[in-house]
């Protein structure tokens, strides 16, 4: 089925290195738990992309498709899209959409309740842009998971902000791993999880498990 870009590839590479999907069990509830509703936010939406992928791969997630510009016919009219014209910098997710109904993921809240939040970006914008964006939304816990692109501008790659990036994504609170993927051009993917608390001690994802392609640079 065709898909409304050529860049959906990008976040299935993403989805699979990560080797966590959006209403899988290991990212939601547990088979005793009720039903789980997971919502995908996926900012720079437009053409929808990455938007088909969720909805398609994962048919029983929600996508907020955020952007200045309509996504493809097909997705404006499916029921479990909501398009939101805007900025996708600016946005804010609604509290309905946090774990807890509002303030964010925290470690207690994210297993016990039914929401689970994903943010997806492929905007185009500077390498700065994108460590704002993970900066805004690590802080505020707002989602389990992100996959961010980071799109650089010339040739050469700005090992500067991508090392700024991934400390201020560490520094508050998630796990994060960065690949080359062979879809993706002159920018990198940014996989970024929250941090679990087991038996009192904090634990990592395992990021490594299912990774497809290879590293841009050796020290990540």
């Amino acid at each position: 089925e065709k898909m409304p870009s050529s860049a959906y590839r990008k976040l299935m590479e993403g989805i699979e290195c990560m080797g966590v999907r959006p209403s899988s069990p290991s990212s939601t509830t547990t088979s005793s738990s009720s039903s789980s509703l997971t919502t995908v936010v996926d900012l720079g939406a437009c053409p929808g992309g990455w938007t088909a992928v969720v909805r398609r791969c994962f048919d029983d997630s929600r996508v907020i498709a955020v952007d200045r510009t309509a996504v493809d016919s097909s997705l404006m009219k499916d029921e479990m899209v909501d398009f939101v014209k805007g900025d996708a910098f600016a946005f804010e997710p609604p509290e309905h959409t946090l774990a807890g109904g509002g303030g964010g993921i925290s470690s207690s809240s994210s297993n016990n309740n039914n929401n689970d939040l994903w943010m997806i970006s492929d905007v185009i914008a500077y390498p700065e842009r994108a460590t704002e964006l993970l900066s805004k939304w690590c802080e505020m816990k707002w989602a389990s998971h992100m996959i961010v692109t980071m799109k650089f501008q010339g040739k050469e790659p700005d090992l500067e902000e991508l090392d700024k990036a991934i400390d201020v994504v560490r520094n508050l609170g998630y796990d994060c791993r960065v690949k080359h993927f062979f879809n993706n051009k002159n920018e990198v993917t940014f996989m970024v999880s929250e941090k679990k608390m087991v038996t009192g001690k904090e634990r990592n994802n395992d990021l490594e498990a299912g990774i497809v392609g290879t590293s841009m640079f050796s020290t990540l």
